[in-house]
């Protein structure tokens, strides 16, 4: 049925409604270890009474979550009770890993925050991290202080560096010998992977980040054998970016902020370059050919659980962002959402501009 319908649109208004107790029931099949018993138990299949032995609850609660993973197809369930995984026996282990982080995001840190997302909004202060955790500021300023939040975001955060970070790398032309500023490098893991992808290039890079990231970096240099191919500065690029540099990168970062922030960040960045200076830029867009989950979690997820600003633009936009700092730009990709796994939620492009000679 058409959404351009009275039905069709009271039928999408339906499911953003029970969207949340859509998510929740789910996210609990997946914690009790349902998904897993069954499979063990292969065609043979577990009625409602063996599930609750194993997963310490009552056959009435198994009933009742599994009725919407059955209307769903994920679990099938036979005339004599017996439950068995359908859909999600398609599913291999490394589906699981891709997804399961995802739940565990969408859970920890962003459904309870997204209750106070109309008061960010209106504020432009994240309001659930104090109401609910007692810190000011944004959410990456304050990971230390929040380790369990922490935790379950670099689990998700994982996953969309190995969907973005090698498709990135693999259109970055460094000059051989260039000095590489990686901005908001956060704990070097970009500096290491500009280094494995571009290994014949004698790179030098430095991670520019807070300075509180700066032991972790370090740490990431050593374990990688890159201490001298690899350095850290502290700093904050809204106040200045560090100079003496040939190319600057700006992974994962320019979507966190508003036109006039990122504006800035880029401006910095230009003042920082010497003529005929390399940029870099990778974010988050709303993809051109559409696809992916990018409208449905990252607006509520950078006002709401984040930074109270941010979130993806048309790939147009950056572009004119980037323009206005003074670059002119010379390449622009984006990433082809149709060959992506079809769980996948951010699209991604990259922007290189030079500053003029």
């Amino acid at each position: 049925m058409s959404r351009h319908t009275k039905d069709g649109v009271l039928r999408t208004l339906r499911d953003i409604i029970v969207g949340p107790t859509r998510f929740a029931t789910i996210a609990t099949i997946f914690e009790l270890g349902i998904p897993a018993q069954l499979e063990t138990a292969g065609e043979e299949g577990m009625n409602a009474a063996q599930l609750a032995a194993v997963t310490a609850t009552t056959a009435h609660n198994i009933e009742q979550l599994l009725q919407l993973a059955v209307k769903e197809g994920l679990v099938a369930r036979s005339e004599n009770g017996q439950y068995t995984p359908a859909g999600l026996a398609l599913l291999d282990d490394g589906d699981l890993a891709r997804i399961t982080p995802w739940i565990g995001l969408v859970k920890e840190v962003c459904l309870r925050q997204v209750y106070h997302l109309t008061e960010s909004v209106r504020s432009g202060e994240t309001v659930g991290l104090k109401e609910l955790y007692g810190v000011e500021g944004n959410f990456y300023s304050n990971m230390l202080n929040l380790p369990s939040l922490h935790e379950t975001w670099a689990k998700a955060m994982a996953q969309v560096t190995a969907l973005a970070d090698p498709w990135l790398f693999g259109r970055l032309d460094f000059p051989r010998g260039a000095r590489v500023l990686d901005v908001a490098g956060n704990t070097g893991q970009g500096a290491v992977l500009a280094h494995r992808h571009h290994a014949d290039k004698d790179l030098h890079i430095t991670c520019f980040d807070l300075p509180e990231k700066e032991s972790a970096a370090l740490a990431t240099f050593k374990e990688a054998g890159l201490e001298e191919r690899c350095a850290f500065i502290g700093g904050d690029a809204l106040a200045a970016v560090p100079a003496g540099f040939d190319v600057i990168t700006i992974k994962h970062f320019l979507d966190m902020w508003d036109r006039q922030n990122a504006v800035r960040i880029l401006r910095n960045a230009y003042e920082a370059l010497p003529p005929g200076g390399i940029l870099y830029a990778m974010h988050l867009v709303y993809p051109e050919q559409g696809g992916g989950g990018v409208e449905e979690f990252f607006p509520a997820y950078f006002l709401g659980c984040t930074m109270a600003q941010g979130g993806p633009q048309k790939t147009a936009a950056y572009v004119a962002w980037i323009e206005e700092a003074g670059f002119t730009v010379t390449s622009v990709t984006e990433q082809d959402t149709t060959a992506f796994p079809a769980d996948t939620i951010p699209a991604h492009s990259v922007i290189c501009a030079s500053k003029p000679a």
